[in-house]
């Protein structure tokens, strides 16, 4: 029980303490990249779902105002509560997706592809497997990489459909951090960023991509009654935020 209480305050004293992020913006003239190497494993290999701020919404806040064992213990109970359905529900959209053969990861390479071809240039291949924290990778220093060769590090947290707010909609989702190194010296950073398809918040330093609103669900069952629309308007999140990767790097 102490414990719970602990980390409450704990959560809430880093939340205060929060450096704000500062992006790496990229400079092609100073860089004078002509290839980029992408490194393969950009995205999970499934789908997820994530709701944000529903019924469970004033829990954390709840707990970190310090309102008393009780209410811990209510908040956590809810908490477990919420983390049940919400399991429920994601094995519904992922079936959905899967039966409809959906790839993201095979989707947003090939858009990345694409997009940093048409930008110029030069389009390689890094095979290296992220975490399952899904954070950026530290490379070693590879004194054989070619002259004019960078390194792009795309991890993406997450994609697939989430709920904000209680009473909203189901709305594809897709979150990855990016980073662009020197291959020789990978301390070098040319280019650091955020790409975010449909946001919860909008932070004016990352690359904010607003979601279609065609392809929004009021219920699981409309996600199941239209498993083509749903797994397009995924298709389309995630090429979106290839595009916008790529945007970065002009």
């Amino acid at each position: 029980m102490k414990n719970l209480v602990m980390l409450s305050a704990c959560a809430l004293s880093v939340a205060a303490c929060a450096t704000p992020y500062a992006p790496i913006p990229y400079d092609r003239e100073m860089a004078n990249i002509t290839q980029v190497v992408v490194i393969e494993d950009a995205m999970p290999d499934t789908a997820t779902t994530q709701k944000l701020a529903t019924n469970g919404q004033n829990m954390a806040s709840a707990m970190a105002a310090s309102a008393g064992l009780a209410g811990v213990l209510v908040g956590a109970i809810a908490s477990g509560i919420e983390a049940g359905i919400e399991a429920g529900q994601r094995a519904r959209i992922l079936a959905t997706l899967e039966a409809e053969g959906f790839d993201g990861e095979a989707i947003f390479d090939e858009a990345l592809d694409m997009a940093l071809a048409e930008n110029g240039y030069e389009v390689g291949t890094l095979a290296v497997e992220h975490a399952s924290d899904r954070k950026l990778i530290d490379l070693e220093p590879n004194p054989d990489a070619a002259v004019g060769s960078g390194v792009l590090d795309v991890a993406g947290a997450g994609y697939g459909y989430q709920l904000v707010g209680g009473n909203t909609q189901w709305r594809p989702f897709v979150n990855v951090t990016v980073r662009l190194t020197d291959p020789a010296d990978p301390k070098h950073v040319l280019l650091e960023n955020r790409v975010v398809y449909n946001p919860v918040a909008t932070p004016d330093v990352i690359l904010n991509i607003p979601p279609e609103e065609e392809f929004a669900f009021a219920k699981i069952e409309d996600i199941e009654a239209n498993p083509e629309k749903a797994a397009e308007g995924l298709r389309l999140a995630l090429v979106a935020t290839a595009n916008g990767v790529a945007s970065l790097l002009r």
